[in-house]
């Protein structure tokens, strides 16, 4: 049975409303009736009818207010509504605001009521599938796993408490706080990338979590999802309905995730988790536990969850306000003396302090800015840079950094009374000392402690030539010292110079000697010709 109100504030148009048909053969059944808009509005609201006869003009709310209302909260309600002549205009509108139907009250007979609510039994038929389809669809696991991520997302990093409060509320109403926590995996990479290759490090990001979620669906099953930050350098977590076996499930996932990181993309994950809560009031528990997964990875005060502290440390400030200031006033007096007091003095209360993570990235960036102010109309910009502090993980990054700053600004200040690079210098002798290892441009720079793009630019202007291209022709003339010496076939020196493979190798040496390897060798030592005689002795 079709249950219907009927709304009307004419007692005779209800009266005969509810006595024309038989409402049983029908299908339907009576189960209130109301005399305006707001009395039927709360009725429908405690128990919603599928079918309501509803009169256009009323009072309180009027019948097109109240299709309205229904549309948005009670959307598989469907309305039949009521008219007079004059009122002929707004049952157009009715229908256009998804009435099924509408019958003139001086008009009104049996055989169009039934055919109205036929109309309307079909109707609702129709909207209860598409409700339960909507229903199936959002109660998918992968639906789930997609509203809880972006729920998380806003629930751990909104500023907004409000925000924070409603997307924990999404969370309880998804059922995934029942039993739940949070990973936490930072990545270091043992084939290092330049920071500022975000292609690069956006490829293997992805690579990890592909690998993570392969992982994670044989062992946490469908109930995980990635919060989405845009980082490529670590990947956040949600596991919720899991709580038999949490620990010993954690463990096998970082476990599995190591071994197959470092067989694949060669990077080393830090799995960090926080144990796992219980309902939805502990969420704010496992956020504050899983700052303190991030913070105590910064300190660099965890490696594992057993290294963990069990409260958030007390944070102090790094009382270097206005250093971005003191530090453009250094460098437009060009006091190679200030500016290494000054950043001295920041790499001290980085080291000496227990501070947050964003103070650090704060500090790096007013330094850059202040750098990059002050040394504008030169070839600094290249030197360091916002991409590059976004990607800073760790304390003992944030030092390395700053400490790069310090030898590019002493470098730009030395420019003008020296005519040798001490960077430059260090840079070629470390390639000349390592000239059988593979030697990468981001190599040699972190060996100096200087950014890649600021070596290559000063390496150029002292020889005339890129780093790159020094590093080729150093390995060149030192395979050509090892074919005179006659001591190893020509893919043995490929190998020992750590070339890819013995093609590249030749391409290399014919681009600087002109012939290939095996040309050169035979031009050493050329044929005898016939019937010379051998030299005296």
């Amino acid at each position: 049975m079709y249950e219907v109100l009927i709304v009307d504030d004419e007692t005779i148009i209800l009266s005969g409303i509810k006595f024309l048909i038989d409402w049983g053969k029908n299908d339907c059944v009576i189960t209130g009736t109301a005399r305006n808009g707001r009395d039927a509005l709360e009725k429908i609201q405690s128990c919603p009818p599928d079918i309501v006869l509803c009169d256009i003009n009323m009072p309180v709310i009027d019948g097109m207010e109240l299709l309205s209302i229904c549309n948005e909260a009670f959307p598989s309600v469907v309305f039949i509504m009521l008219t007079n002549l004059e009122e002929f205009s707004l049952a157009r509108d009715a229908i256009r605001c998804r009435a099924v139907d509408y019958l003139l009250k001086v008009q009104l007979e049996a055989s169009s009521l039934e055919e109205s609510l036929k109309k309307a039994r079909q109707e609702v038929d129709r909207r209860r599938k598409l409700l339960q389809a909507e229903r199936t669809e959002n109660a998918s696991p992968e639906n789930i796993r997609q509203r809880a991520g972006a729920a998380c997302q806003e629930a751990l990093f909104s500023p907004d408490p409000q925000a924070r409060a409603q997307a924990e509320e999404e969370l309880k109403q998804l059922h995934v706080l029942e039993h739940f926590g949070l990973f936490y995996i930072p990545f270091s990479w043992e084939a290092p990338f330049s920071c500022t290759d975000s292609d690069t490090g956006t490829g293997l990001i992805a690579w990890e979590r592909e690998l993570a979620a392969r992982l994670a669906d044989n062992i946490f099953g469908a109930c995980y999802q990635f919060i989405d930050l845009g980082q490529s350098d670590f990947l956040t977590l949600m596991i919720w309905n899991r709580e038999e076996g949490w620990e010993q499930r954690a463990v096998l996932f970082a476990s599995k995730l190591t071994s197959a990181s470092r067989n694949i993309t060669q990077a080393v994950p830090t799995t960090l988790y926080t144990p796992c809560f219980c309902g939805a009031e502990q969420f704010s528990a496992c956020r504050d536990s899983y700052f303190n997964l991030v913070e105590s990875y910064y300190l660099d005060a965890a490696a594992s969850p057993a290294e963990l502290p069990k409260r958030r440390p007390s944070f102090e400030p790094l009382g270097l306000a206005g250093i971005g200031s003191q530090l453009e006033v250094e460098i437009n007096v060009k006091s190679i003396t200030g500016c290494s007091a000054l950043l001295d003095r920041a790499a001290a209360r980085i080291r000496e302090t227990t501070h947050q993570k964003s103070q650090a990235i704060w500090l790096c960036n007013e330094l850059c800015r202040a750098s990059a102010r002050a040394l504008k109309d030169t070839v600094f910009s290249d030197a360091c840079g916002y991409r590059e502090i976004e990607h800073l993980m760790t304390r003992q990054q944030v030092l390395h950094w700053i400490e790069k700053l310090k030898n590019s600004l002493v470098e730009v200040l030395w420019q003008d009374s020296n005519t040798r690079s001490e960077p430059v210098e260090r840079a070629r002798q470390y390639i000349l000392d390592h000239i059988e290892d593979r030697l990468l441009l981001q190599d040699v720079a972190n060996e100096v402690c200087i950014s890649a793009g600021y070596l290559s630019t000063l390496f150029k202007r002292q020889y005339h030539q890129s780093l790159v291209s020094f590093i080729n022709q150093a390995k060149v003339e030192y395979a050509c010292r090892l074919i005179q010496e006659r001591k190893y076939r020509i893919s043995e020196i490929s190998f020992r110079l750590s070339f890819e493979n013995a093609y590249y190798f030749a391409r290399v040496f014919k681009k600087y000697m002109g012939m290939t390897p095996t040309e050169y060798e035979k031009s050493l030592h050329p044929p005898k010709a016939e019937g010379e005689k051998p030299p005296l002795p």
